[in-house]
């Protein structure tokens, strides 16, 4: 059991553990602040894969990798085409890839400021640059996950909330709000693994400089599978030129979700939390979505809806 106790970056308040094996400083492990949303996972092999703030004030959000046999690696520190204030929400170890679902502002959104739901990954064979992007990861991407009404003007539900995935159908489930500061409406949409990992095999969103737009770019790498270089000065590292690593990021096509219209849609309350049961029918199986909610009308309480499709 691996967790995080009180005392900020250091642990202070386990008292009612049995046996604790070893302490260690949470420092880019666990958040500063309760209020920062953070999310972690341990592979199997022994590696903790964090994303958090990094500080108090929350001004320096990470993807860190620490623990196990690997050299710790981090998202660029301070560049907002790598992170942009995002909210973590939640992390997956899947195949060669560890990933990771968030929501952030858009920093290809050109007018006006608006938050964008991501999916993001890394490979978890990855060591870092070398003279270039060292303690940096070189296989961060991510893309904007796309939940929407569809319409002649599509009514989007742009804000991540949770997700659960379902790993023997390789299928996400994600629930979507709109802003806070919006009409409150909440929808739940699915994806499947292989629509996303496309999108990451596709064209790249690339922005020359501040003041120009951001157009699509051919990949150098489709379908990059985490694949190492064998010999020379960069053996080892992976496949991916350092060059383009710190340049193309952000992913140009939306990924879609399974169907067109979200499962389900709820007006005046915003969902929080999702789980979800693969229940065998008579004919068929049927998946059962368990959403807990927060009301508008009644802040702090929580309410637990059971679907299924």
């Amino acid at each position: 059991l691996f967790c995080c106790g009180s005392g900020g970056a250091e642990v202070a308040g386990l008292t009612n553990l049995t046996e604790i094996h070893d302490q260690i400083s949470g420092m880019a492990r666990c958040p500063y602040n309760p209020l920062h949303n953070s999310t972690a996972l341990i592979t199997s092999s022994g590696e903790l894969y964090a994303a958090t703030a990094m500080d108090f004030s929350g001004r320096d959000p990470a993807i860190y990798r620490s623990l196990g046999g690997l050299p710790p690696l981090r998202t660029a520190q301070y560049n907002s085409k790598w992170l942009n204030e995002p909210n973590f929400v939640s992390s997956y170890d899947i195949g060669n890839f560890t990933y990771f679902f968030f929501r952030e502002n858009a920093v290809e959104h050109d007018c006006g400021r608006t938050v964008f739901s991501r999916a993001g990954r890394v490979c978890k064979n990855d060591i870092g640059g070398r003279f270039l992007l060292e303690d940096t990861w070189t296989t961060f991407m991510k893309a904007r996950l796309n939940c929407s009404r569809p319409g002649e003007i599509p009514f989007n539900y742009n804000e991540l909330q949770g997700t659960f995935y379902l790993p023997e159908l390789e299928l996400l489930y994600g629930i979507f709000t709109t802003n806070v500061n919006s009409i409150a409406a909440s929808a739940v949409c699915a994806f499947n693994l292989s629509a996303i990992a496309q999108v990451f095999n596709g064209p790249f969103k690339y922005q020359e400089n501040s003041r120009s737009a951001w157009l699509p770019y051919p990949n150098p790498n489709p379908d990059f599978q985490c694949g190492t270089i064998d010999s020379g000065s960069y053996v080892n590292l992976t496949q991916r030129n350092l060059q383009d690593a710190q340049k193309f990021l952000l992913m140009h096509e939306v990924v879609q979700p399974v169907v067109p219209v979200p499962y389900f849609m709820e007006d005046n309350v915003r969902f929080t939390h999702v789980a979800v049961d693969v229940v065998q029918g008579k004919d068929m199986l049927f998946h059962i979505i368990y959403l807990a909610t927060e009301p508008v009308w009644e802040p702090g309480t929580h309410t637990v809806v059971g679907i299924c499709c």
